[in-house]
């Protein structure tokens, strides 16, 4: 069971008025779909994959995985453009477009992705991380799932609407963006600055943010966790100065021990475990699948009585505990010292921490409380990013028709608004207007999850197909009339 409880009680809270969270609306799908020759189309992904690991985009060089798929647009005669800083030239954006075949268009539909992957070594991989290789129904690489793999699905999608010739009531983007891995500066962040006249006339986004789960929550059950908010971040910089000395006559206090106090006290601040409303119908989906008593619970997560149950569950999950928390993570320590002399005390201490808000959270107040314990300790500190959470709403024929398309391709799954505890480029593109989504649509089990920034990265082919026709057909669906 995914909770355990004791009878009495059960019958005890089930008398006490409860908060339902909202059930999650599915349209009706038409289901005419063009023929299309899938085994075809999953030989074609499965080489543009493999030949996109094989080029190394580790935080840098975009432009070659970019020129790749520029051959491929030119040879559907699809136009596109290039957007870069002139200053950073191998770190480009392509944009590419279909336009809308009818007389009065409804706003378009981005499909959004990034090149950039993270480093990886070598010696802990099974297979060479940039060898693109086919073994056992899979494709390996650093960014067969982050983020080339879904990259493909959608070009690939983009390029069946093509191919098909269905009459087209929305125009289409697809946009692979640099710099994701690093900040978007280069990317997300300059395109939506530098150029927003590219995203005019587009309502919605797919890109990453969320992923589709087997067996990971609920056991025998996929789940498919659509993205649909983000937590705000703060991170900042400390610095504590004093005298240096000797490490066997230590003092009350010295500069290392002061950042150490100043960031446990960091840690406490505002931790209790929040039911927002953004992860209230996260909770109540997951109940829709669960058995009784287990559903009561989850349908009722933010009950007062009910919530202190659930806590223990949360808080032996981080992936839960980020979801209902505002978490702060140290990621920098050191001094002035460096790694030398065990017996000396430092004269200066140095550290970072990253701090990940819930939305409905004044994060301008945040920092204010973050400022006061700096004062406290007579830390010195800079914030060098402060984002607020964002979200799109999901009463939109977008995500009802996203998430139809998803849970009818298995018994038995359902459909979570997923509040991400990382960044994407949606946050970027959320603050032009455009409702933003984030679906990775592979069923991945923990294994899969644990191999991104990890080794041994792979995707399966069935995935990579099941996500061209998921990303498809959530596309003719949004253009049929």
């Amino acid at each position: 069971m995914f909770l355990n409880y004791r009878f009495l009680l059960f019958v005890f809270v089930i008398f006490v008025q409860c908060s339902f969270g909202s059930n999650i609306e599915y349209t009706t799908l038409k289901k005419s779909y063009p023929t299309t020759e899938w085994n075809k189309k999953k030989s074609e992904a499965t080489k543009i994959l493999s030949d996109l690991l094989k080029i190394s985009t580790v935080r840098n060089n975009e432009i070659n995985a970019v020129k790749y798929i520029q051959n491929i647009l030119k040879n559907e005669n699809i136009p596109y453009k290039l957007y870069f800083d002139p200053k950073h030239p191998n770190r480009p954006n392509l944009v590419a477009e279909l336009q809308a075949t009818v007389t009065n268009p409804e706003p378009g539909i981005i499909l959004a992705n990034h090149l950039d992957t993270v480093e990886f070594d070598a010696k802990e991989w099974d297979v060479p991380p940039l060898s693109g290789k086919i073994s056992d129904g899979r494709i390996w690489g650093r960014g067969a799932i982050d983020m080339k793999g879904m990259a493909v699905m959608e070009l690939m999608a983009f390029l069946e609407v093509k191919r098909s010739g269905i009459p087209r009531k929305r125009k289409l983007m697809f946009l692979a963006l640099a710099d994701e891995e690093s900040g978007s500066k280069l990317g997300g962040i300059y395109m939506t600055k530098k150029h927003p006249e590219v995203f005019k006339g587009y309502e919605y986004a797919l890109n990453e943010g969320g992923v589709a789960t087997k067996d990971i929550v609920i056991k025998g059950s996929t789940i498919f966790n659509i993205q649909y908010a983000e937590k705000g971040n703060i991170w900042i910089r400390a610095k504590v100065t004093g005298t240096s000395g000797h490490g066997s006559t230590p003092p009350q206090t010295y500069p290392a021990l002061t950042l150490i106090e100043f960031f446990k006290e960091l840690r406490e601040l505002d931790s209790n475990i929040q039911i927002t409303d953004e992860t209230k119908s996260f909770f109540y989906q997951l109940g829709t699948i669960s058995d009784f008593p287990n559903s009561f619970f989850l349908k009722n997560a933010n009950n007062p009585l009910i919530k202190p149950l659930l806590t223990p569950t949360i808080r032996s999950n981080r992936h839960l505990t980020a979801m209902t928390t505002n978490t702060k993570s140290i990621t920098g320590l050191k001094t002035s010292e460096g790694e030398n002399g065990e017996n000396v005390i430092a004269g200066e201490a140095l550290g970072r921490m990253d701090f990940r808000i819930l939305p409905g959270v004044d994060i301008q107040a945040f920092c204010d409380k973050i400022r006061k314990i700096a004062e406290k300790h007579k830390v010195e500190i800079v914030f060098t990013d402060i984002n607020p959470a964002d979200e799109s709403p999901i009463d939109t024929d977008f995500f009802r028709t996203l998430a139809s398309v998803s849970v009818q391709k298995f018994p038995k799954s359902t459909v979570t608004p997923f509040l991400s505890p990382g960044k994407t480029d949606n946050s970027y593109l959320r603050r032009l207007g455009i409702k933003c989504y984030g679906l990775i649509p592979a069923v991945l089990e923990s294994k899969d999850i644990d191999t991104m920034h990890g080794k041994n990265e792979n995707i399966s082919i069935e995935n990579l197909e099941l996500g061209m026709k998921i990303i498809f057909e959530t596309l003719v669906e949004m253009n049929q009339s």
